[in-house]
């Protein structure tokens, strides 16, 4: 079993042209780490919860997540963008956390998880650590913050 976040999933300066860019970049991250057995039916399941609701929470943050038969392990995908994307049609981001969570097992572990996430992400000082935070410091803000290893 994989840890939850890893150093190799936090991305910085990246280049999106929309938002489809940007989710493609991320299923491939947690692909290439090892999260994923079936990265196509994990894409094809984070975009079909995106589609019942956008999940964008404001301040220029979104936090797509799913829970997929094409996901191993959980984890987190994090993304500091060179510049701001639409989101929906209101709304743009330039701050991505991706959760991935397997639909077998953990129950609603991807729920706690994105409710600790919304709930953090309330408080300016944290999303400011998050959002100027270099990689290193993002990953020990978002391990001491999650409880996670």
């Amino acid at each position: 079993m994989q840890p939850i976040i890893k150093k190799e999933n936090i991305l910085f300066d990246v280049d999106a042209k929309d938002k489809a860019d940007m989710i493609e970049q991320m299923v491939e991250a947690f692909s290439k780490e090892g999260y994923l057995s079936d990265k196509e039916q994990f894409h094809k399941d984070l975009l079909a919860r995106e589609e019942v609701f956008p999940t964008y929470i404001g301040f220029g943050i979104g936090i797509p997540h799913g829970k997929s038969s094409g996901v191993i392990d959980a984890g987190l995908c994090v993304a500091k963008l060179k510049n701001p994307i639409a989101w929906n049609e209101e709304e743009s981001v330039d701050f991505i956390i991706m959760i991935a969570v397997s639909d077998e097992g953990k129950g609603e572990f991807h729920l706690q998880l994105l409710s600790k996430l919304s709930r953090l992400m309330m408080h300016e000082d944290f999303r400011n650590e998050l959002k100027n935070g270099v990689n290193d410091k993002v990953y020990e803000i978002l391990i001491k913050n999650l409880e996670v290893e």
